[in-house]
């Protein structure tokens, strides 16, 4: 592969390894219903079937940890976002997913 070819080939995004969840959190006198943030490993362990991504609020699905596969745990996208730098198919310009979970 030729130099200039290396440069302009676009670059791997990085799995996606934190959610938001929604969930009561804080303190027992204060607590709030909402969007929380954790990693995908945490998340798994919930009984629960929403999360979204931080990045532009679309649904996104868990994957685990695969020894197989030499891969941690991650959530990707259920519908493609090229707007956001999460998901395997940014296009470089970020903007809020087209069905935001809220």
């Amino acid at each position: 592969m030729a130099l200039d070819e290396i440069e302009s080939a676009p670059a791997k995004a990085a799995p996606m390894i934190e959610v938001e969840v929604k969930r009561w959190h804080g303190a027992a006198d204060s607590r709030v219903f909402g969007w929380q943030t954790m990693h995908v490993k945490e998340a798994l362990r919930l009984q629960d079937e929403t999360f979204r991504c931080p990045e532009c609020l679309g649904r996104v699905r868990l994957r685990q940890a695969s020894a197989e596969k030499d891969t941690e745990a991650y959530a990707e996208h259920y519908s493609k976002n090229t707007g956001c730098s999460l998901g395997g198919h940014f296009a470089g310009e970020k903007r809020p997913h087209p069905k935001p979970v809220s």
